[in-house]
């Protein structure tokens, strides 16, 4: 059951569109939604809030792309969703309000955290192997990094440890104060990168370290948690 937030003029849900079907954002109804539309142009009369963007850089460029356009005035509560969020199993909530309802904590929401920890540092993160993204990645339609993940993640957060905890899917909730412990400029040199390509590997690269950049790592206990009751919930399942 979908319950209402009340307080609704300090929430923001800000969607990243391609082909997908939004009619589940009739949940939402009465909040404040903006939809970055990277995909065929919607109709204008059932989505007014849709704006039209360039196809680049995966999720991770619609986030920082919001970021960057409302810095000086972003709502307190800002929770970024895929245009489809029914297909990411325990990486998403079901219920889109549950990322408010579990924001006071850590400032930071996501349904189910991940780890990172000394064999998750790859170059390529293991998108040359992985099922998903292995012909994308032989066939160049996945950029290549010339830093590599653990590089890129120390030039931007040089005192990153070893041991992560992070979260996948590209959904999460954050409070502003959280974003605006960075400046502007710290968000313009990610969108810069995350722009030059339609699927950069940094896209996947940020994805692994949202959690990291809003949080330093508070719920790094929670994450080993959540891993074991990951891998459990699998072993039930096969």
């Amino acid at each position: 059951m979908i319950t209402r937030n009340t307080n609704i003029n300090k929430n923001c849900f800000i969607i990243s569109r391609y082909e997908e079907d939004l009619s589940w954002l009739k949940k939402l109804k009465r909040q404040k939604v903006i939809i970055y539309n990277k995909g065929t142009k919607l109709d204008n009369n059932k989505f007014k809030n849709a704006i039209n963007i360039n196809n680049v850089g995966r999720e991770s460029h619609t986030w920082l792309y919001h970021i960057v356009k409302n810095y000086n005035c972003l709502d307190d509560v800002n929770i970024f969703l895929q245009g489809r969020i029914d297909d990411l199993g325990c990486m998403a909530f079901d219920d889109p309000f549950d990322y408010v309802k579990k924001i006071d904590k850590y400032g930071f929401s996501v349904r189910r955290f991940g780890l990172l920890g000394p064999y998750h540092w790859s170059y390529n993160i293991g998108i040359e192997k992985d099922i998903r993204y292995k012909t994308d990645w032989e066939n160049g339609k996945i950029s290549k990094s010339n830093l590599g993940f653990r590089n890129f993640a120390k030039k931007f957060f040089p005192e990153i440890p070893f041991f992560v905890a992070t979260s996948y899917g590209g959904c999460f909730g954050v409070k502003k104060e959280l974003i605006k412990t960075y400046n502007l400029e710290f968000y313009i040199k990610l969108l810069k990168i995350l722009e030059s390509h339609k699927n950069p590997i940094e896209g996947h690269y940020m994805e692994r370290l949202w959690c990291y950049m809003f949080t330093k790592n508070r719920p790094l206990l929670r994450s080993f948690k959540d891993v074991f009751l990951t891998k459990y919930e699998r072993f039930l399942f096969l």
